[in-house]
Order: structure tokens, then C-alpha cells, then sequence
């Protein structure tokens, strides 16, 4: 009994160091992402290019998650966030050092190789807690990081404005890393990826369940192929990268629409989009309600993307920041439900034994539509300040006619079927 008290204990240390590491990554994030872009800008980059330059760090990520991940298995979690933590922190201050876009690609590209920190610490979770209790413990890890995203943003704006600019902005992302790094570094064992040996069979199934990045080789996922059943998944997938390939696009350029449609400086920018993040934090404690109300959740998946259309249409035809305010609210929201409505949706389409490869396929492709959003966005805004938010609203409504025209409710599946 001591010794099960004792264990129980050394895993609620560890979580809660995992915890606020997680707030020190977004924090470290969140600080200097809002103004890559406008910085970028500055040193007159066009739309296009900033838009490689967003495709090249989601490109670099998919390619080297896989790696990255069975790496992280051969050593322990310790030693592979440490490094990654730290390899972060030089990539993040680089950017600041030359005021280069080349600089600026190759720390993207440094970024794009390293920045697996949110998906080891969530693999380190399932190492070492019950496979019952794992959700609860994401939620806690999830809800820690947000609070990094809610204060990152300001800081950023502030140290943006001041007359450091972004060489500073880069510089404290750094500092901030670093300090997560050694964090991991002093204060976790290095004996400690796996406490207990019934988590040894459960480990690999659970980092599939709640990565962040594919765990998949090429080969796995090609052979994974077979065991699906294409004819009623297809439309789902499809579904799903369309709405969230919507949302990618809005917000990829959304800084640079900020500063030239509405003269927002970087501490606006902060400002807002600090305050997207407070309030899909604020609705993550009250999803569950919603959620419950519907006896459809693919019924909400529909109305929630409907809506998903006309807020984007609302935001594009605000003409103050203070309209923008009142619309942007609303997206984090929807962004929220989407995200677990589409989750739920997809594991109830599939067998108990297929769920890690669904999910690691679902993955991969969210991560296509986190790679090709940032280049169609600066595409699409070479023509028109709001060019991103068009597509955007063409690729939801695209997303709410598959809907309608195959509607993912089980019920309404069956009785077309027959």
C-alpha cells in the first residue's frame, strides 16, 4: 500500500511538471508567432512567400514527426524533450539575430524538425499514467498550455512595439524555452519514461490515440489502407480537411489583414488574439453541456460548420476592431466543437481495433491542411486583402454541402443504405 501511495504521488509530481511545461511552450509560442509575419512583411516579403514560408515549417513537421517519434521511444522522454525543448530555443532566437528572410526560413526549417514538444509531452503522459485516467490528464496538459496562449500574445505585442522589436521579441521566445528545457532537464529522472510495467503494453497504443503528429511510417499507413472501409470514409475525411482546411486559411494570414485592413498594431494584434484564445479556453469548461444537448453529434458537426460560414462572412465584412471583437468570439467556439464532434464522429465509423490507425491517419491528413493553408492564404491575398477569407468560406460551405449531400448522422446512413 505505501508503495502504490508512494508511486501515485511520483506520477503527480511528474504531471505536474509535464503541465507547466506545456504552459511555458505555448507561452514561449505565443510570443513570437503573431508577429513572424508582419516582421516578414517588413523585410518586404510578399503574400506568396509568407505563405511558403507558413507551408514550410507544416511541411518540415510532417515529414519529421515519424522520425521524431520513434526516436523519442529508443531514448527516454526526458533526454528527447530536453533536446527538442532546447534545439526550439536556438531556432526561436535565430530568427531575431540577422534581419534576413533567409535567416527566417532557416530557423522555420530548424523549428519545423524540433518543435515535437506538445506531442512527446502528451506521449510522456500516457507513459505514465492509467489508460482510464489518460483523458482527464490531457485535459489538465491542454488547459495549462492555453493559459501560456492567453498571456503569450500580449507580451509578444508589447516587446514588438518597443524599441527592441522583434530581434528582442525572438530573444525572450528563446529565454523561454530554454528555461522549459532545463525544467525537464533538473527536475525529471532520467529512469523515468515508464514507471509501471502495465503501462508498457499500453503505451504505444495510447500515443497513437492522443498525439498530435502521424506516429505512422509511410509503408504502415499505406498498408493501413486495406483494413478501412474507403467506400464510407472517404466523404468523412474529405469533410473533415475541408473544415478545418477553412479555418487553417483564416487565420494563417490573419495578423497581416489585422495591420493592412485595419491598422492594427502588434499590441492589438496580441490583444485579440489573446482573447481568442481566453474564450475557447472558457468554453472548454462548459463544452461538455453543449455537447450533451444534441442526441446527434454529427447533427451538431453539421450546424456548427453552417455557422462556421457566416461567421467567417461576418468577420470579413467587419469594418472595426470592435465588430471584429464580437465575431471572433463565436470561431473559437465553433473551433472548439469541431474539433471534438469531428473526433467523435470518426471513431464511431470504425472498429475498436482499427482506432490507432484511424486516428494516426486522421492526423496526417489535419497536418496536409496545416501545410498547404499558410501558401493558399498568401496566394489568395495577393488579389485581395480579404482573398483568405473567400476561401475560407468557399471551403466550409464545400464542407456543408458534402454534409448534406452525405450526411454523417449513423442513423441517416442506414436508412439511405437501405
Amino acid at each position: 500500500m505505501e508503495e502504490h501511495i508512494r508511486k501515485v504521488k511520483y506520477n503527480s509530481r511528474l504531471c505536474i511538471i509535464i503541465y507547466i511545461s506545456g504552459l511555458l511552450d505555448f507561452l514561449g509560442v505565443s510570443i513570437i508567432v503573431p508577429n513572424i509575419l508582419p516582421y516578414a512583411r517588413n523585410l518586404g516579403s510578399s503574400p506568396t512567400l509568407l505563405g511558403v514560408l507558413g507551408s514550410v515549417y507544416g511541411c518540415i513537421q510532417l515529414l519529421s514527426s515519424p522520425i521524431v517519434g520513434k526516436w523519442s521511444d529508443l531514448v527516454t522522454k526526458q533526454y528527447s524533450l530536453s533536446l527538442c525543448l532546447l534545439l526550439c530555443s536556438f531556432g526561436y532566437a535565430s530568427l531575431g539575430i540577422v534581419a534576413s528572410l533567409i535567416v527566417l526560413f532557416c530557423g522555420r526549417f530548424i523549428l519545423g524538425c524540433f518543435k515535437h514538444s506538445q506531442t512527446i509531452s502528451k506521449a510522456f503522459l500516457a507513459d505514465i499514467v492509467s489508460k482510464e485516467s489518460l483523458p482527464a490528464e490531457l485535459g489538465k496538459f491542454n488547459s495549462f498550455s492555453s493559459i501560456g496562449f492567453i498571456i503569450g500574445p500580449i507580451i509578444g505585442g508589447h516587446l514588438a512595439d518597443s524599441s527592441g522589436g522583434f530581434m528582442l521579441v525572438a530573444l525572450v521566445a528563446g529565454v523561454v524555452f530554454l528555461i522549459n528545457a532545463a525544467l525537464i532537464w533538473w527536475t525529471i529522472p532520467a529512469g523515468s519514461q515508464l514507471i509501471n510495467k502495465q503501462r508498457q503494453e499500453d503505451s504505444i497504443e495510447n500515443n497513437k490515440l492522443y498525439s498530435d503528429e502521424s506516429d505512422f511510417t509511410f509503408t504502415k499507413l499505406l498498408t493501413s489502407f486495406k483494413e478501412f472501409d474507403w467506400a464510407d470514409l472517404w466523404d468523412l475525411f474529405l469533410i473533415k480537411f475541408l473544415a478545418g482546411f477553412s479555418v487553417l486559411v483564416f487565420r494563417s494570414n490573419f495578423s497581416l489583414v489585422l495591420k493592412d485592413k485595419y491598422d492594427a498594431n502588434q499590441k492589438i494584434i496580441g490583444y485579440l488574439t489573446s482573447y481568442s484564445g481566453a474564450v475557447a479556453t472558457l468554453f472548454g469548461f462548459f463544452m461538455y453541456n453543449v455537447i450533451k444537448r444534441y442526441s446527434s453529434t454529427a447533427q451538431l458537426f453539421y450546424h456548427v460548420t453552417i455557422l462556421q460560414v457566416f461567421t467567417i462572412l461576418c468577420l470579413m465584412l467587419c469594418s472595426t476592431i470592435t465588430q471584429l471583437v464580437i465575431f471572433l468570439a463565436p470561431l473559437s467556439v465553433i473551433t472548439c466543437i469541431s474539433r471534438v464532434t469531428s473526433t467523435t464522429i470518426t471513431l464511431s465509423r470504425i472498429t475498436n481495433r482499427n482506432t490507432g490507425s484511424i486516428m494516426g491517419l486522421n492526423q496526417t491528413v489535419l497536418a496536409m491542411a496545416r501545410m498547404l493553408a499558410p501558401f493558399a492564404a498568401g496566394v489568395a491575398q495577393e488579389f485581395s486583402v480579404d482573398g483568405a477569407a473567400y476561401l475560407s468560406i468557399f471551403t466550409a460551405s464545400a464542407s456543408v454541402l458534402m454534409m448534406w449531400w452525405r450526411p454523417q448522422c449513423p442513423e441517416i446512413r442506414r436508412m439511405k443504405s437501405q
